[in-house]
């Protein structure tokens, strides 16, 4: 059987956070821009593969990183790019005619949350290492 690592349980919380924050982005969608021409159905979908792909993809981003696997690295790193970036583009292509303070909402969110997942990342990279080594 398995043995289930404390990196295990972190990665399977986070994934789970992802997809908890990823239902509330879709009712946040479903209240308050609906009216401006996006398919929920289309968002809801993009929005919870990309979730589980950003979810994954970022674990794993932080455990190669902290072993030092460069190639492996850029690999995970890119599809936790693509799962970040997906919702929101597909966001901002469809919406017809939304109040500019939507589309400055919606891209301030992601700097800024782009912004704490790097500063988790690195955190984590960092105590995964550290761990690792002792």
């Amino acid at each position: 059987m398995a043995r289930i690592t404390q990196q295990m349980i972190f990665a399977r919380l986070w994934v789970a956070l992802v997809m908890l924050w990823a239902g509330l982005r879709i009712l946040a969608v479903e209240i308050w821009l609906i009216d401006y021409g996006i398919n929920i159905w289309w968002f809801a979908l993009i929005e919870v593969l990309s979730s589980v792909l950003y979810g994954v993809s970022s674990a794993r981003l932080v455990k190669e990183l902290a072993t030092r696997h460069r190639k492996n690295s850029a690999k995970w790193g890119s599809l936790t790019l693509i799962g970040y970036v997906l919702p929101d583009t597909y966001l901002l292509s469809v919406g017809r005619s939304m109040p500019l303070a939507t589309y400055l909402v919606v891209v301030s969110l992601a700097v800024i949350f782009a912004v704490i997942a790097l500063v988790r990342t690195r955190t984590s990279v960092m105590k995964t290492a550290f761990t690792d080594a002792g």
